[in-house]
């Protein structure tokens, strides 16, 4: 993995961290788990903050798991 992996990225943080507080976890602290991932091999110096913030969707998206509803689903 990559980077640029965001959706792997965020799913195996989801399953190496389940215990963690993905909502409020600051960038340092995601680089240190990112690179202490198995299976991560870019380089270690940390990306661009969109980036950060990208995989930290992704695995916000991992353990809340997909909601593609719109905000009036209700009224259809």
């Amino acid at each position: 993995m990559t980077w640029d992996d965001y959706q792997a990225l965020g799913e195996a943080l989801n399953e190496a961290f389940p215990e963690a507080d993905y909502m409020t976890i600051s960038n340092e602290d995601l680089v240190k788990l990112v690179l202490g991932l198995p299976g991560f091999s870019d380089s270690p110096t940390p990306p661009a903050d969109s980036v950060l913030s990208a995989i930290g969707f992704a695995w916000v998206a991992a353990a809340e798991g997909a909601d593609d509803s719109g905000p009036n689903e209700d009224r259809a």
